[in-house]
């Protein structure tokens, strides 16, 4: 974390519970998300609460900053310190610590927080008014009645546009978890629809984070939140070395949560090696490196809405393991791409950097798999030489095409990837009857009868399937749903073919095949191409730019 905005936050920390720590700084600018204004909350300026729960960008020196979830849910949690060390209480005055002092955090009077949660129907770009109004009229000829909410926000950086401002389509008269997970019952009983939890907070979490000393003496308790300042060396979180302003806040269910206020080049140096192998040719790390920044640029105030962080370290928005992933190699291609990410040559905004493992072969539409907006940056087309990619030009939603591109397993760029695993670029999968029987019992259509792809992606990939049953029929919708019934299947690119003893399903990639293929990036970059070219080819219509 940057002096600059430590400091900010340490002397908020104070005025928070109006001690003077000669002199408030600046304003934050005004939050971007309707929930960083919450009843009952009067916010101080530079309140490091409302930075972590407000879920807006921040910035220090000009590089981003990010709070990143490293615990959550925890009774205790345990720290050391590995230089001279500030503890920061909200509300409370600052206690100084050497090197080596080993401490305890923990929650007193924790209270949860008090979250309202409608079913997400459907989400879209902000400027997509006709997409809005399309799927509220669908769900309204369904007897649905819905609402709208926006997340994210827009920043300007260098004359470049990171606008991440999504519109979510809500069913409206819900508000507890059961009557979320009752509707979404239903909508999977009559639609092949499972609408997630979409959480708003009405009431902020309460509780005092306490730090106790090795005699388990109190060494300091603030208001919801320590700010634990360790200087250049760091902190050391249950056992794992974090770089950066460690904050020991309450989480929303009123248990202890750690928070990493971390550069974003820093986050980057423990997430690329904990996405990509490290020994990846260094081109394919360069792409990995300026997919992942443009990813967690597009995802501040988007995600975790009802938790006092931004992202978390986990695959849900990308994995991150801190210091113990940094290696030289990762972070020679974060040092050499730093401040890049994706934009689009139409419009100059940002370009959200997703990608999946391996693709099979053939990439997919972004809408396909999410719903949404479609995003010209987010084409599925094949990633195959030149001869090859002529030959499959058009897609492959028609069975048929599918079908025979499976079978033919072209030579794709992840195929030819050093180390890439065969059967994870064509894969097979028997599931027996009676499996295939316990897997779909919740469509209520009783023994299956048959199982039919109704509709693909450009990638071949199934979004749409239908089950027949003694009981009747019904049908899923969504890539990611169709694999996980099914059994968890590596990919929703499948054909599925009954047999007296069960179902055979015969499949290609490892992934949603959205943007870039990883593997295809290694394939690349091994046969030469340098990290611009690779990301040209799998974010159509996009270029890479320095923004700070």
């Amino acid at each position: 974390m940057t002096a600059g905005l430590l400091a900010s936050i340490a002397a908020a920390a104070l005025a928070a519970a109006g001690e003077p720590p000669g002199g408030l700084p600046p304003p934050l600018p005004p939050p971007l998300l309707a929930e960083a204004s919450v009843p009952g909350e009067e916010p101080v300026p530079g309140d490091p609460l409302e930075l972590l729960w407000s879920h807006r960008l921040e910035f220090a020196d000009g590089e981003p900053v990010v709070a990143i979830r490293i615990a959550e849910q925890r009774d205790e949690i345990a720290l050391v310190t590995r230089g001279p060390t500030v503890l920061h209480p909200r509300g409370g005055a600052p206690v100084t610590l050497p090197g080596g002092t080993r401490l305890r955090a923990r929650v007193r009077g924790g209270v949860p927080a008090r979250v309202a949660v409608r079913p997400l129907l459907a989400r879209f770009e902000a400027a997509d008014r006709i997409g809005v109004e399309r799927a509220r009229e669908a769900w309204a000829s369904r007897g649905v009645p819905t609402l709208t909410r926006t997340t994210g926000g827009v920043y300007g950086i260098a004359g470049h546009v990171i606008d991440n401002r999504r519109t979510l389509v809500l069913a409206s008269g819900f508000h507890t978890e059961a009557s979320v997970a009752e509707f979404g019952a239903e909508a999977w009983r009559r639609w092949g629809e499972r609408p997630e939890a979409s959480p708003e907070v009405e009431s902020r979490p309460a509780g005092s984070v306490e730090i106790l000393g090795t005699r388990g003496q109190v060494l300091g308790s603030g208001d919801r939140l320590v700010v634990v300042e360790g200087a250049g060396d760091g902190v050391s979180v249950d056992g794992r070395g974090y770089r950066g302003g460690v904050l020991l806040t309450v989480d929303a269910g009123g248990k202890l949560a750690a928070v990493l206020l971390v550069p974003l080049e820093e986050l980057l140096r423990g997430l690329v090696p904990s996405e990509m192998p490290a020994g990846s040719p260094a081109e394919a790390l360069r792409a990995q490196a300026v997919t992942a920044r443009s990813n967690v640029l597009a995802q501040i105030g988007t995600r975790h809405l009802a938790d006092p962080w931004s992202i978390c370290s986990d695959v849900h928005c990308q994995a991150y393991r801190g210091e113990v992933a940094q290696v030289a190699s990762t972070d020679a291609a974060v040092r050499s791409t730093r401040g890049e990410a994706l934009f689009d040559l139409a419009g100059g905004r940002l370009v959200d950097g997703v990608y999946s493992a391996m693709c099979g072969g053939h990439g997919e539409d972004n809408e396909k798999v999410w719903g949404g907006t479609p995003n010209p940056s987010l084409r599925g087309r094949p990633d195959l030489g030149a001869a090859d990619a002529a030959r499959w030009a058009g897609g492959l939603s028609s069975e048929g095409r599918v079908a025979a591109f499976i079978a033919a397993a072209p030579a794709a760029w992840c195929s030819r990837a050093p180390g890439a695993r065969g059967d994870r670029y064509r894969w097979e999968r028997v599931l027996p009857q009676a499996e295939v029987d316990r897997l779909l019992g919740s469509l209520g259509v009783g023994a299956v009868d048959d199982l039919v792809v109704v509709r693909r992606g450009s990638s071949g990939r199934a979004v749409s399937l239908r089950v027949d049953g003694e009981r009747g029929s019904a049908t899923v919708h969504g890539e990611l749903r169709i694999r996980r019934l099914l059994g968890d299947l590596p990919s929703a690119m499948f054909v599925v073919v009954a047999a007296p003893e069960g179902w055979t399903f015969r499949g290609g990639g490892w992934g949603h095949g959205v943007g870039m293929c990883q593997w295809g990036a290694i394939g690349r970059a091994a046969a030469g191409q340098d990290y611009r070219r690779i990301l040209g080819a799998y974010f159509s219509g996009a270029e890479v730019a320095r923004i700070y």
